[in-house]
């Protein structure tokens, strides 16, 4: 009996190695998908720092809104990657055209400060929504590996069993040694040790990834809690 990988997989029923294939193809798309999104999260991540000290000092200094929102489209490319900048940047834009708007029609008051954070906030949370969505593009697959590939290991453990009492019953081939009956043992446990492998990998990187989002999102929200207090502290020009 040959207990290598090979050999395993030649002594295998039709059932395991089905269940083999198959976690093997989840295996490498859920691979896939974590290479992607660790690209996608870091160059996120790097992009949102570099926005963030960039927009601090236009955002905190008074009258300095609408510059703001010319170097963020300026810079729209630098920044491309960074789901904050797209945020604010479409906060910001929706303060200049809302500020064009009021200040058409009302004096400058504070009714009208309120009247447009209003509507930049309302702006920036649908923006944000779209953004939080396109965080998670793919998250769900690992959720769904995760949870799922234990139970195809486990499938492919029962057949594994099955085969084992098969050669045990059959005189013809040996029945009742305890080597007839080693290599079915041996497929069940292949089955189970691959399915919790990918299980395993699958969940901390769901986990990993999660947890970025969470950090994104405070940084959304922060920034956007900013903003909204600097239109609230000027006129619109």
């Amino acid at each position: 009996m040959d207990f290598t990988l090979v050999g395993l997989w030649h002594e295998m029923g039709p059932i395991a190695r089905v269940v083999v294939v198959i976690l093997v193809l989840m295996s490498m798309y859920s691979l896939g998908v974590t290479v992607e999104r660790l690209l996608t999260f870091g160059k996120a991540r790097r992009q949102t720092v570099d926005y963030v000290s960039f927009l601090a000092p236009l955002v905190g200094a008074s009258g300095r809104l609408r510059e703001a929102l010319g170097e963020t489209e300026r810079q729209s490319a630098k920044f491309a990657g960074s789901p904050v900048a797209r945020v604010i940047g479409a906060g910001l834009k929706e303060y200049a055209r809302a500020a064009d708007v009021e200040l058409r029609r009302l004096p400058a008051s504070q009714e009208r400060r309120f009247d447009i954070a209003d509507a930049v906030g309302r702006t920036m949370e649908r923006v944000k929504e779209r953004e939080l969505a396109n965080l998670r593009r793919g998250l769900p697959v690992l959720a769904t590996v995760s949870s799922s590939a234990p139970f195809v290991g486990l499938f492919g453990t029962v057949g594994g069993i099955i085969t084992a009492f098969q050669k045990l019953a059959d005189p013809a081939k040996g029945g009742g040694g305890i080597g007839t009956v080693s290599a079915g043992i041996a497929e069940a446990l292949v089955t189970t040790a691959v399915g919790l492998a990918v299980a395993i990998t699958a969940v901390w990187f769901y986990n990993y990834f999660i947890a970025r989002v969470d950090d994104l999102t405070i940084d959304i929200d922060e920034t956007s809690s900013e903003l909204t207090d600097s239109i609230l502290r000027e006129d619109p020009p």
